[in-house]
């Protein structure tokens, strides 16, 4: 049996339903129309799946805000116990 196609795991994934990226002009397009070409010299990617995270800063005075993001509102407390308030942040990654 010969080696498998450079884009095999993107067809898999194609055909069970997850959509497909291609790169062109510098950036990830998602493929819209009919089956990918598949292309030994083109680029495609499964679409990377977003995930929404939170997590909680300690500000202080003076415009500061810690670097560190924690888990819970309670161990940013813990770890950051001069703090004047704690705030809430929400981001999305991909994954």
């Amino acid at each position: 049996m010969g080696a498998k196609h450079k884009h095999y795991d993107v067809i898999v994934a194609w055909a069970a339903g997850e959509e497909i990226e291609h790169y062109e002009d510098g950036g990830w397009y998602l493929w819209m129309s009919g089956i990918p070409p598949y292309f030994e010299d083109g680029m495609f990617r499964i679409k990377p799946k977003r995930v929404k995270k939170e997590g909680w800063v300690a500000v202080y005075g003076g415009n500061f805000t810690s670097e560190t993001v924690h888990r819970t509102k309670s161990e940013c407390v813990v770890n950051c116990p001069s703090a004047i308030a704690y705030v809430r942040i929400e981001w999305e990654e991909e994954v």
